[in-house]
């Protein structure tokens, strides 16, 4: 991990100019910058002096966590006051929540499976870390895409870590984003990876129905409350995002992924999932969605490779043949009906 001065990072962001801001939150402000060695990337200051510890409990999580779901730390700063200032990998295609409610353009299904997937094993690895991390504030806002798709978790500004046998190391009050927070833990105070599933659960509904985690301007405002009593009543298609389509070999995995999100959101913490169940689950839905693509394009490359291997050998008869040769060739050509031919050929 890189430690920059203030002057390079005040270069990089062109002093933090208005037009270099690409996010804005309670614990920070985001702006992007150009590294003098080409390299872009997002830079995050706290908003005010009192979020200090905010930014530098995330540059511990994210020091201590390396893997490709999570956003990789680039390096650290300080403020003139003293503050942190995070360096961080830059997301060429913004957040998730912006995808799916500001985009004129819509992910189809399969990408939705993909994110979901994505996203659920860098949660899953939070929770495998030792000791364990308990990230408080999953939500599509802190779920960011680089330039070729690939979903990471952003944000442990509140993040905290749990013991060998799951107790908390501190303890925190609640907190979280109303609309992905977990009653059970807004209510009781205890914290444990379920309350995580739950927020988990919030985003696979707002990735089906583009629908956001809570509306004001509809009822009801929760997407938990107004999803759980269709999805109870089987009227999948109601909650799914109708800007897509939804051909036939969908409906399948999108009733996985719609199921499993039921069971995160569950009122009950003990019948949520744990997330390695959850990643199980998801896996069998992309399953049920890329194997046909993938298996042309591997029988393509097949049929490519034989094919090109006959036309080596046609040349290398021919050149035999054209020199006088006698040369007895053992053909095997696959024809349309999938039938081997075999051919004595003898020359001269």
């Amino acid at each position: 991990m890189r430690e920059f001065s203030y002057e390079d990072i005040e270069a990089a962001t062109k002093s933090f100019a208005p037009e270099q801001l690409i996010g804005k939150g309670s614990h920070g402000t985001v702006y992007r910058g150009r590294l003098t060695d080409g390299r872009n990337v997002a830079v995050k200051k706290p908003s005010r002096v009192v979020n200090d510890d905010k930014l530098s409990n995330e540059v511990g999580m994210l020091a201590s966590v390396r893997n490709s779901g999570v956003v990789d730390l680039v390096g650290v700063s300080r403020g003139p006051t003293g503050g942190p200032l995070l360096v961080m990998e830059f997301m060429h295609r913004g957040s998730l929540h912006d995808l799916l409610h500001s985009s004129s353009n819509p992910p189809a299904w399969p990408r939705r499976f993909a994110i979901a997937l994505q996203l659920a094993r860098a949660v899953l690895s939070l929770h495998e870390a030792a000791p364990a991390i308990i990230h408080r504030d999953i939500k599509s806002a802190n779920v960011l895409l680089d330039g070729r798709w690939n979903a990471k978790l952003a944000d442990f500004s509140i993040a905290v870590r749990r013991d060998d046998h799951m107790q908390p190391l501190d303890s925190p009050i609640p907190a979280g984003t109303i609309g992905y927070l977990d009653p059970c833990y807004d209510e009781s105070g205890e914290l444990g990876p379920r309350n995580d599933v739950f927020s988990f659960g919030v985003v696979l509904l707002e990735l089906a129905s583009c629908r956001k985690a809570m509306d004001m301007e509809r009822d009801p405002s929760s997407i938990v409350a107004w999803a759980l009593p269709m999805l109870r009543a089987n009227r999948l298609a109601e909650v799914c995002d109708g800007r897509v389509a939804s051909p036939g070999r969908m409906k399948r995995p999108i009733r996985r992924m719609l199921s499993i999100a039921e069971k995160c959101v569950s009122e009950k913490v003990e019948g949520r999932p744990l997330m390695g169940e959850v990643v199980r689950e998801l896996q069998g839905v992309v399953e049920d969605v890329m194997p046909w693509p993938i298996l042309r394009s591997v029988r393509s490359k097949v049929y490519e490779g034989v094919h090109k291997s006959v036309r080596t050998w046609r040349r290398w008869v021919e050149k035999r043949v054209n020199t006088g040769k006698s040369v007895v060739r053992k053909d095997y050509l696959l024809d349309d009906g999938g039938t081997d031919e075999m051919r004595m050929v003898n020359a001269n």
